[in-house]
């Protein structure tokens, strides 16, 4: 009988990790940009399945919340699905910020290689940024499970643009990756290509070309969608200047005062706890700092595996802050012996709410703040949603139209007054001064005063400092001449090579932060924060459009 279930056994194995058995060999990506400002976007994605599957699901985000709290969505028509250059068998539905369309016939599987081809209009893809028009647009976006061994985006204008006139970038790899793409003309269209993307890698455009070719939407349709999209546009005057009043008297900080640079950080005061006083939020970049804290402390070392990073526990002396020692304990619950970052991502993500809480309540317990600034944005939050949904109350349960919608709009105004409301302590400002301190001399400091601080170990005991105030650049390339051999704490893969070793510290922030922030599927959703791919600020999958997809 056991070995009657070996066979079988195996072929459940087999059909559990089918998720992997599929390739993307080609994903061409061709854009046009019309004159009245309608994009149109053909994908052909051809699959080679290794195991029959019945298709692929490709999500496109259509849905967006910005940071000002603004709801941006496009206006997407789906135009053609192609399977084979045949029509598809497909279902197309909203999920979440996405329009999925789920290719397939679910009582036909398909196997080796096949070709798919999806065509949608697009409006409001094009917006104006003072003389001139811009798409920034994911062509291929990075939440694709498969592989994509070769990759092309066109991009076609209309023929009466002048190419002087065209400005255009390009970037690839993995979200938050500035890594470029070169965009080049030929036959009359911006072309792009690029090998070898894996999983969750992908390209963006950003295309700019003067206004004056391009008709965007009159300005009524434009209000229109904004109304459409957005319930608290008409938000009543006399609660903005109610929560003006109360943030002004009760959530604003004491005055900063005189900043002088610090040569040395506050005493008791780990790198996480002063990148959250900079700006009253725990973010990736403030764990990142913690756990290189960790390894200047001597309580992990640092070893570079291929394109990742192990974290080895250690049994060091200097004493650490409480956030430190929950944060080690979150990095070595499940894998003692040492985990990479790639075997923390979904994991950490679940712990960050934990250690979040630990920070806060350290830094109320030494009086930095009055209250856990957290619990302030939850108890403004709060007060925001009860009065919108009161506001809700007015408007179905008993029909007062104009009275009902001015309370929700009121509640939607408190609820994002919240981030605003949690205030500091005088010896919080004071710390805040200091530390404001310190990045002045960490953005500041010359070449002889590192060759004495490295004497005396001050480069290692700042690094954390400078990760958190995000300064890293500037600290680790001054340093880098100086250092002769890897610090203590560090193991590189072969060689030392001090020039590499900023670009590695930088590849271990950005591991940090994609193991701390990739969460599970259903947290996923647009992450277009209504920024520019020009001006130094785009990123790969930082545009509209993009999501991914998957087999079936």
């Amino acid at each position: 009988m056991k070995r009657a279930s070996t066979p079988l056994l195996a072929l459940l194995w087999a059909l559990a990790f089918g998720a992997w058995a599929q390739t993307i060999e080609d994903f061409s990506v061709a854009l046009e940009l019309r004159s009245d400002a309608v994009l149109e976007v053909g994908e052909t994605i051809a699959v080679l399945f290794d195991l029959p599957r019945h298709g692929i699901i490709r999500e496109i985000p259509v849905s967006y919340r910005l940071p000002t709290g603004e709801r941006f969505r496009l206006r997407l028509e789906l135009l053609e699905v192609l399977q084979d250059g045949r029509p598809a068998a497909y279902r197309a539905y909203r999920e979440g910020e996405n329009l999925v369309v789920k290719i397939g016939d679910p009582h036909v599987t398909v196997r080796g290689r096949v070709v798919y081809t999806l065509r949608y209009r697009v409006l409001r893809a094009l917006l104006p940024y003072g003389e001139e028009i811009e798409l920034y647009w994911n062509a291929i976006g990075t939440e694709w499970t498969m592989p994509i061994r070769q990759a092309r985006v066109e991009i076609r204008l209309p023929p009466e643009i002048p190419r002087e006139s065209v400005r255009f970038l390009g970037f690839q790899g993995p979200y938050g990756s500035a890594l470029p793409l070169d965009l080049a003309w030929a036959d009359g269209m911006l072309v792009g290509e690029t090998k070898g993307l894996r999983p969750g890698e992908g390209i963006t455009v950003a295309v700019r070309v003067p206004a004056g070719y391009i008709a965007l939407p009159s300005l009524g349709q434009r209000i229109l969608w904004f109304l459409q999209d957005n319930a608290y546009a008409a938000i009543p005057l006399f609660v903005l200047l109610g929560m003006t009043v109360v943030w002004w008297r009760w959530g604003r900080d004491p005055e900063l005062g005189t900043i002088a640079p610090e040569f040395t950080p506050p005493a008791g005061l780990g790198p996480a706890e002063a990148g959250v006083l900079v700006d009253d939020r725990f973010d990736p970049r403030d764990l990142t700092a913690g756990i290189l804290s960790l390894a200047t402390k001597g309580w992990l070392r640092i070893r570079e595996v291929d394109e990742d990073f192990q974290l080895i526990p250690q049994e060091g002396e200097r004493e650490l802050t409480p956030f430190e020692a929950a944060l080690r304990e979150a990095l070595f619950a499940e894998k003692k012996e040492g985990p990479r970052f790639s075997d923390l991502k979904y994991r950490l993500y679940e712990r960050i709410a934990g250690l979040r809480a630990k920070l806060f309540i350290e830094l109320v317990d030494k009086g930095i703040y009055p209250s856990n600034p957290e619990h302030v944005r939850g108890f403004w939050r709060a007060l925001g949603v009860g009065g919108t949904l009161f506001g809700l109350a007015l408007l179905f349960l008993f029909g007062n139209l104009y009275l009902g919608a001015s309370v929700v709009v009121s509640g939607l105004i408190v609820f994002f007054f919240a981030p605003y409301m949690p205030r500091k302590t005088p010896k919080g400002m004071a710390l805040l001064r200091r530390v404001l301190g310190l990045a002045e001399y960490i953005r500041r400091a010359e070449v002889d005063r590192i060759e004495f601080a490295l004497k005396e170990k001050h480069f290692e005991e700042l690094l954390p400092y400078a990760v958190a105030l995000d300064l890293v650049d500037a600290w680790v390339e001054k340093f880098a001449p100086l250092l002769k051999e890897p610090p203590a704490w560090y193991e590189p893969r072969g060689a030392w090579v001090p020039t590499v070793f900023p670009a590695r510290l930088l590849l271990f922030q950005r591991l940090s932060w994609a193991a701390a922030t990739t969460a599970p599927r259903t947290a996923r959703g647009g992450r277009w924060t209504g920024g520019s791919g020009f001006g130094g600020r785009g990123f790969s999958g930082g545009g509209l459009g993009g999501g991914g997809g998957r087999a079936w």
